[in-house]
C-alpha cells in the first residue's frame, strides 16, 4: 500500500495534485494547515481515502487534532504537532503519545521542516511543507506498507526526487 503524506499546504494545493497524479497512491494523509486543501483532494479523488487532522491554522471542530489510523493494519499516530509541543529542534511529547496509543509511526507537520528519525520504539516523520518549506525544498512523504508492517518511509521533494529514506 502506498500512502502520500502532506503537511502545511496553506491553501496552495498544486504540489499535492502533482504528486497524486504522478504517484497514484492508495491513500493520502494531510497533517493540517489547511484542511480545506484535504477537502479539495477528497472531492477530486473520491476513490482515494483522505485522512486528516486539524492544524493550528484550522478551525473546524469536527476535524480531530490527532488520530490513530490503521491502513494495512499498521497503527499510525497522525497530528499537526502543535499540541504535542513540537518545535524546530525537538519532537516534544510526540513519540510518547504515539507509543501510548500503540503506534509504531508518528506523523506530524507544523515546523515546515523534514524529519525522519527513530525515538525509542517509534519512527517519527515530518514530511516538511508542500508549499511553504523552511530550510529545504517543498516536500512530501511516502509510506509503503506491506504485510501489516512498514516497508519504507521516504521524504521526497515536490518533483518526486528522494531526500530521505528508511527501509525496513
Amino acid at each position: 500500500m502506498k500512502i502520500l503524506v502532506f503537511a502545511d499546504s496553506h491553501g496552495r494545493s498544486a504540489g499535492m495534485f502533482y504528486a497524486i497524479e504522478n504517484e497514484k497512491p492508495d491513500a493520502v494523509i494531510h497533517l493540517g494547515d489547511y484542511t480545506g486543501d484535504a477537502d479539495e483532494l477528497e472531492r477530486a479523488y473520491c476513490a482515494i481515502p483522505v485522512y486528516r487532522v486539524r492544524g493550528n491554522n484550522d478551525y473546524d471542530p469536527d476535524i480531530p487534532l490527532h488520530a490513530v489510523i490503521t491502513p494495512a493494519n499498521v497503527p499510525i499516530y497522525i497530528t499537526h504537532g502543535h499540541k504535542e509541543r513540537v518545535s524546530m529542534l525537538a519532537w516534544g511529547i510526540l513519540p510518547q503519545k504515539a507509543a501510548e496509543e500503540g503506534c509504531v509511526l508518528a506523523l506530524y507537520g507544523h515546523t515546515h521542516r523534514t524529519l525522519l528519525e527513530k525515538a525509542g520504539g517509534v519512527w517519527v516523520m515530518n514530511p516538511g511543507s508542500i508549499s511553504l518549506p523552511r530550510g529545504g525544498p517543498a516536500s512530501y512523504g511516502r509510506l509503503t506498507l506491506e504485510g501489516g508492517r512498514i516497508d519504507r518511509l521516504e521524504i521526497l521533494d515536490e518533483d518526486g526526487h528522494l531526500l530521505h529514506e528508511q527501509r525496513f
